[in-house]
């Protein structure tokens, strides 16, 4: 799966996909929508980093689904609720949208920002966690975790290497996970627990399964929360080298215990390494894995896998083609699973096919409910509004309509619209409007319903083929290389 990555591919419980297309429809049919226009130069503050420190503090006890979720304005993990469906269910339609504030931080952003009560979390490149003022851009604190990896990996397009997945937040017990990535003594990813308050440390362990070689295994995906642990996905480097395999590694919010983990019985590769990591729907976690060794066997890699919460395998798709798909490093897992209602998961790869899965039994080999070729080959991820499913491809951005079949029948994917010619990173849905940071430097916004254009602006390049954005309320969060940037009026 060479196309991973930086530039290429590589709480506990939140509500369910269901509810919040409910919340979204109810609140657009109140306010409407409208275009808006092209957003002037962005201006604003360049913040210094600075390092605080580090104190121990109680861990938290487990979360339930409300408070995980926290109040409608936050943000707090990738996609914004843990079955990953990237809709913001606080945002109005769009007016007139404009830059409000740029930040400048100390390295490039690579995980999708945050939002917790009136802070933006940002993570860099640097291994340093910043909160940023939502309305200003003004820094609340940093903290410098560690030293990235600026060399010695045997293959890998990001230099220097620290945080690359994108934190979690737990928002009614006010902490911070996140994943840095080190060389001093020794290679290794860390988790660390922060106070989301103050940046201070709560707690901090190795997250490395033994007998793994950290120095090939990336920790692309987003993390998530699930009951008592959280999640950390790992995949392989930029280049498919050295011998890594696709895992899951769960580890105690307590700070201490024993690690659960799932790693895929390939010889080699075979990662998780989707953006988004993994997706959540009630106790189940939805991952998919690329391209394994040997090609032909199936082995877990170029699947869906649904794993328990002590991540067991609990049911498995692979594609009937599964051993072209390997042997052209045809990645099924260059996104993560969409969830759908009604028990249903959408996946497509980077040969293009979309296929629909009963997520129970997500089918073994071959056995998707349905599935036919919707685009030039997905990577990224997607947007989930009820039974619309919005991702992106290597050139182009999509909508389809999923129904499910009456009677017996399959399910039908249907194209709702496509736009073609673009460079598209992961979209997300605010307000009625699909918004996504474009790899070769734009920021647009799309109607939902028509994939009409609203809004449209220049940006940095953002240096990654998954520039990642947020939102909470009338305000946008985009990752623009080293810097975020807030839009205001979406």
């Amino acid at each position: 799966m060479k196309r991973r990555g930086g530039r290429t591919g590589s709480t506990r419980r939140f509500a369910r996909v269901s509810l919040v297309p409910v919340l979204l429809m109810v609140f657009l049919a109140a306010v409407g929508c409208t275009s808006g226009t092209t957003a002037p130069k962005a201006t604003g503050t360049e913040p210094p980093p600075s390092v605080s420190t580090a104190t121990s503090s109680p861990a938290s006890s487990v979360v339930s689904s409300a408070a995980a979720a926290g109040q409608d304005t936050d943000w707090p993990t990738y996609d914004r609720t843990a079955d990953r469906s990237g809709v913001s269910v606080s945002s109005p339609a769009p007016g007139t949208v404009r830059s409000s504030w740029t930040a400048s931080v100390d390295g490039s952003v690579y995980a999708q920002p945050l939002v917790v009560g009136s802070e933006v979390i940002v993570a860099t490149e640097n291994d340093t966690v910043y909160a940023l003022d939502t309305s200003t851009g003004a820094v609340r604190w940093s903290r410098h975790l560690a030293t990235p990896v600026p060399s010695g990996l045997p293959c890998g397009n990001i230099d220097p290497s620290g945080i690359t997945g994108t934190p979690v937040a737990d928002v009614a017990a006010g902490r911070l996970w996140l994943v840095t990535f080190t060389a001093q003594p020794t290679y290794r990813h860390t988790l660390w627990e922060l106070n989301a308050a103050t940046g201070q440390t709560v707690s901090q362990r190795p997250i490395d399964l033994s007998g793994s070689d950290p120095r090939a295994q990336q920790e692309r995906g987003a993390l998530v929360l699930l009951g008592s642990r959280v999640y950390v996905p790992f995949g392989g480097l930029y280049g498919d080298c050295s011998d890594y395999k696709g895992r899951v590694v769960g580890a105690p919010i307590s700070g201490s215990g024993p690690l659960v983990s799932f790693t895929t019985p390939n010889q080699r590769q075979a990662g998780i390494w989707a953006p988004s990591g993994e997706s959540v729907r009630d106790d189940s976690i939805y991952v998919a894995t690329g391209n394994g060794t040997p090609y032909d066997q199936v082995d877990d890699s170029d699947s869906v896998l649904r794993l328990s919460p002590d991540l067991t395998v609990e049911s498995r798709f692979t594609p009937a083609n599964f051993e072209s798909l390997s042997a052209d490093d045809q990645d099924l897992g260059s996104t993560a699973p969409a969830l759908l209602p009604g028990g249903l998961v959408f996946q497509v790869g980077k040969e293009g096919v979309g296929y629909v899965l009963d997520g129970t039994q997500l089918g073994g080999t071959g056995g998707q409910l349905t599935s036919s070729t919707v685009c030039e080959g997905g990577f990224g991820g997607d947007a989930v509004d009820g039974s619309i499913v919005v991702f992106s491809c290597y050139d182009s951005l999509r909508a389809l309509q999923v129904t499910p079949g009456q009677g017996g029948a399959a399910p039908k994917l249907s194209v709702r619209w496509s736009l073609t010619g673009l460079s598209p990173g992961p979209p997300i849905i605010a307000g009625g409007v699909v918004w996504d940071a474009g790899r070769k430097g734009t920021v647009a916004g799309y109607r939902l319903s028509d994939g009409q254009q609203v809004f449209s602006a220049s940006i940095a390049p953002v240096g990654t083929d998954f520039p990642s954005l947020s939102a909470s309320g009338s305000r946008l969060f985009v990752p623009e290389g080293s810097k975020v940037v807030s839009y205001l009026g979406i």
